[in-house]
């Protein structure tokens, strides 16, 4: 019996050849990243997307007799651009890289989101120091 199964395995190996399963696998996303000031681009293909403005910074400051009742979180205005027209402005909230409905025919994905600096007790940020650290997924193969 063993023989059995081993002999019609090895036929179905040799009728199915590895080639034919490799042919399946998806093809691997392109990544791009880069740390934007304000006013900067990352662009990609023939998309691109630019860092506007910190819209609000919540985010609980670092340093001493600080107590927050909740993290806070951060909103960036950004401008999408595809073949060089702009296709609108979004806000990112946080590490919600949701796109909105207007935007998702862009096909990507933003896999890191950072803003910094972080934000440290008795210290107000001014919109020239902001830098966004974006890292940009695009979808090579329809999901």
């Amino acid at each position: 019996m063993t023989s059995l199964i081993s002999l019609i395995t090895a036929l179905y190996c040799y009728c199915f050849p590895v080639a034919e399963i490799q042919e399946q696998q998806a093809i691997p996303d392109k990544y791009y990243s880069s740390q934007l000031c304000k006013g900067d681009l990352l662009s990609f293909e023939n998309k691109a997307i630019q860092f506007k403005k910190v819209v609000n910074d919540s985010r609980c400051p670092k340093g001493n007799g600080v107590t927050c009742i909740w993290a806070g979180n951060v909103k960036v205005l950004v401008e999408f651009f595809e073949d060089g027209k702009s296709l609108g402005t979004d806000i990112i909230t946080g590490h919600d890289f949701v796109l909105s409905d207007k935007l998702k025919g862009m096909d990507i994905n933003l896999s890191e989101f950072e803003v910094t600096p972080y934000p440290t007790a008795g210290y107000k940020i001014q919109q020239e120091e902001y830098t966004v650290n974006m890292e940009v997924r695009l979808r090579l193969e329809k999901d």
